[in-house]
């Protein structure tokens, strides 16, 4: 007869567990603090207080251990927002929990993103597919406030890459804090920085949904299709 305990994870399992959960937050906080290109693995062995061989038992090069310091950080990072959006409140509300769970992971794990060579596509590649993620997640709440009339018609798809560019983009303030750059954001796309007529070629139209969207004319473009 099997023993009850056969499933449970061995002592040495357990350590290896334990030393590769270390080994992950040795490397989030060399990739943030130096970025990628400028980080060694020798770097991060010193700061996790291994050997580099130590390293390789676990983490078949640099990029495979960027990669899951990437995975947990975004993973971590879904598990907050899901539990944000089973908080009910005003619109501005829903979408500030999301923007200051969103902004520190931003801040801390992504920027050594920022400084790769353009030639790594496949980290930036790695950016996208998960950022889709957190997308949908904004576009939720945008589409609900749509639904129930706490947000005009828009393209809700189009809204939560905007506030996405401009958190990414917010956090390289460094003479911003988190909770000021997600202010900023939500202030945003919330009140905008304009008075409420068209701006200069563009045009407001009806909605099919009620009330206007506002439009931008074409410029000489030829052609259909939609942008890249």
């Amino acid at each position: 007869m099997d023993s009850l305990t056969d499933d449970k994870p061995s002592g040495e399992e357990r350590w290896r567990d334990i030393r590769r959960n270390n080994l992950l937050d040795a490397a989030s906080r060399i990739f943030a603090r130096q970025g990628y290109e400028a980080t060694s693995v020798e770097d991060i062995a010193f700061e996790a207080g291994i050997g580099k061989p130590t390293v390789y038992r676990y983490f078949a090069s640099k990029q495979a251990l960027f990669e899951a310091v990437f995975g947990q950080a975004i993973d971590d990072l879904e598990i907050r927002l899901d539990a944000a959006l089973l908080q009910d409140g005003p619109f501005e509300d829903r979408l500030m929990r999301l923007a200051i769970e969103i902004v520190p992971t931003f801040r801390t794990h992504f920027g050594s993103i920022r400084n790769i060579n353009e030639g790594e596509t496949s980290k930036r590649r790695l950016f996208r597919q998960r950022r889709s993620q957190i997308e949908q997640r904004l576009r939720g709440v945008i589409e609900t406030a749509q639904r129930q009339g706490e947000a005009r018609p828009f393209d809700a798809g189009m809204a939560a890459k905007l506030m996405i560019g401009m958190m990414w983009s917010g956090v390289g303030a460094d003479y911003l804090s988190d909770a000021e750059v997600a202010e900023a954001v939500i202030g945003m796309a919330l009140n905008g920085i304009g008075r409420s007529q068209a701006p200069q070629g563009r045009t407001p139209r009806e909605s099919p949904a009620g009330g206007t969207v506002t439009v931008l004319k074409p410029r000489g473009r030829k052609g259909g299709g939609t942008q890249p």
